[in-house]
């Protein structure tokens, strides 16, 4: 048998599990077919996401994070800003998020394999698994599916539930300069939401989403003329 587990996915929920598997004292092999492991959204933790990092012994690099202290609401004249109670939250660039989950899986010695795609799995015996590789196939205990919204793995184990609801669509850009605020701003317009979030001492991430009509990032940043000023 290769691993313990096999988890197929090499974003946060995919490496925290193998720093789980690892602090448990289980063997963990983590694929995925990314080779960057980027991806558009927020940016931003709450408070007990921070303490789920700490209890890791993940540290962000400090080029990639900023303390968080709340969020603001802004929707036209009208302003709602809720600040936290129990610790900091945290800014952090997605990049910098893996690289420290990365780190950290890798010391604790989990195999982790980049460029690397799941095709398929069978169950070969009642506690073996059996996972076809672009590398090869490789036997486990278990495959944790942490490969996203349309897990190939969820997929092949019939837990796909159909879609209900708008689709909607997420554009993120980076944009250097100095933070204005230690809030995570999200402003609100009809058709569209811009999440705004500091994530280094001269770092702002913007993540716009909206439901599914054709746009780009100017066109959308167009909607939000007071955030188009400041950045």
């Amino acid at each position: 048998m290769d691993a313990d587990l096999l988890i197929v996915g090499a974003g946060p929920a995919g490496l925290a599990t193998a720093i789980h598997a690892r602090l448990a004292g289980l063997s963990a092999i983590v694929l995925d077919k990314r080779s960057e492991l980027d991806k558009a959204c927020g940016e931003g933790l709450m408070p007990a996401g921070v303490r789920e990092l700490e209890l890791l012994g993940v540290e962000v690099p400090s080029w990639g994070r900023t303390p968080l202290a709340g969020i603001r609401y802004l929707d036209g004249e009208v302003v709602a800003e809720g600040r936290f109670l129990a610790g900091a939250g945290l800014g952090v660039r997605r990049l910098a998020l893996s690289e420290a989950l990365r780190a950290r899986a890798v010391a604790l010695g989990a195999d982790l394999r980049l460029g690397v795609s799941a095709d398929d799995w069978r169950r070969t015996a009642p506690d073996q698994i059996e996972l076809s590789t672009t590398s090869g196939a490789l036997s486990g205990r278990l495959v944790v599916g942490a490969d996203g919204l349309h897990s190939a793995v969820r997929r092949r184990a019939g837990l796909e539930l159909p879609e209900t609801g708008p689709r909607r669509f997420g554009v993120r850009r980076h944009f250097a300069l100095a933070p204005w605020t230690d809030l995570v701003e999200v402003h609100w317009q009809d058709d569209a939401e811009a999440y705004v979030t500091p994530v280094g001492p001269e770092l702002v991430g913007v993540a716009f989403l909206w439901p599914g009509k054709s746009a780009s990032f100017d066109s959308l940043l167009a909607r939000f003329p007071r955030l188009a000023a400041r950045l």
